[in-house]
């Protein structure tokens, strides 16, 4: 069974409603950027590319932070991951003009490489049930930014027929997709995740970097 079909299992059990790697525990809203006062230039362009990463990731991390940053997005300082040993993420965050919160994160490997990476889009107060169209495109767009303009198109089809699901999970090449809810009952976020092999199989953080029964990642 892969680390992202286990990941899920453990935060549904513990009710926990953040992306893998987020370091929010449960019931706290990240601090979004000052609503924009005009819209957040259109998510389709991706980073530069950076040397080759055997991992299947094209881009280096700064690259793809830098990229949301442009895009007006609030970028907090890397930290460890919870999640597994050695690796260490940040994330950022924007409030769209719909009252949305966006969030993505990206998981650096012990050598500094991209190894995973996590963009949510979570309703406002009033939106116990998230509509999948209005997520597709950000997240659609996340894809892209993680995998390639290209590669990330190719996953499009499948991100539209499975966002909303309560779990569902593919590949692409070296690469595992997955989008997910936070729990079956809850759809008032959705999450696209990728993750490559090297997080997959990397050892759990230790006891001291674990989150505590309340934390989500």
């Amino acid at each position: 069974m892969s680390r992202l079909i286990v990941l899920i299992i453990l935060f549904v059990v513990a009710g926990c409603t953040g992306p893998v790697d987020s370091p929010v525990p449960t019931g706290t809203t990240l601090a979004p950027s000052p609503t924009p006062t005009s819209p957040p230039p259109t998510e389709s362009r991706t980073p530069s590319p950076a040397p080759t990463n055997e991992g299947g990731f094209p881009f280096a991390a700064s690259a793809i932070t830098g990229y949301y940053e442009s895009l007006g997005y609030t970028c907090g300082d890397e930290r460890r991951s919870t999640v597994v040993e050695g690796f260490t993420v940040q994330t950022c965050t924007l409030l769209d003009p719909d009252g949305r919160t966006r969030t993505i994160g990206v998981v650096t490997d012990p050598d500094g490489l991209v190894a995973n990476g996590f963009a949510s889009i979570e309703g406002t107060l009033d939106e116990t049930f998230l509509e999948p169209t209005a997520a597709l495109e950000p997240l659609s767009a996340f894809l892209g930014a993680m995998l390639g303009e290209e590669r990330g198109a190719d996953l499009v089809p499948w991100l539209a027929g499975h966002l909303g699901d309560t779990y569902a999970e593919t590949t692409a090449g070296p690469i595992t997709v997955a989008t997910y809810t936070p729990t079956p009952e809850d759809h008032s976020t959705l999450t696209v995740e990728v993750g490559n092999d090297v997080y997959l199989d990397a050892p759990p953080a230790s006891p001291a970097t674990s989150p505590s029964p309340t934390a989500s990642g």
